[in-house]
């Protein structure tokens, strides 16, 4: 009886450490946003052109438009748009390709480093919604922040 007893408690205890284990395995930093596709990426060419009228719109001030190569893909949240390998994307910096500081953006939590054209990078992106009025439908992707990797 006492076997028995030792045998249950030996394997309820390996069952209990087994759970426990795959809980450490989890990491928040692998869940990826729904809508967002997380990517390594390189500039391959920035267009110098800058948008929006308003005076406090940061891309009248800095280029915020590039065209980027993925170089590799790290994730797909749910229902994102299909990125592949090797595509060319045109995409849109919200805190555009320059910089950043506490002075032009104070409420931002992790200063940005800025990319030039060659400049690899980690990003979250997702797809903008097209403009139902323009005739060209040229898709176009939002980073908000990234990680420059060189």
């Amino acid at each position: 009886m006492k076997v028995m007893l030792l045998f249950i408690t030996v394997i309820l205890f390996i069952g209990i450490s087994g759970c426990s284990s795959n809980k450490k395995i989890i990491n928040e930093k692998t869940v990826i946003p729904p809508g967002v596709c997380r990517i390594n990426a390189e500039v391959i060419k920035i267009d110098s052109t800058l948008w929006g009228g308003i005076s406090n719109d940061p891309c009248a001030k800095a280029p915020c438009v590039a065209w980027i190569k993925v170089k590799n893909i790290i994730g797909y949240g749910a229902g994102s748009a299909t990125v592949k390998k090797g595509d060319t994307l045109k995409t849109k910096f919200a805190f555009t390709l320059n910089p950043t500081t506490k002075e032009t953006f104070p409420t931002l939590k992790e200063q940005l480093p800025g990319l030039s054209e060659g400049s690899s990078f980690v990003a979250d992106i997702q797809l903008l919604p097209s403009d139902p009025s323009s005739m060209k439908k040229e898709k176009l992707y939002l980073v908000y922040g990234y990680k420059k990797t060189k």
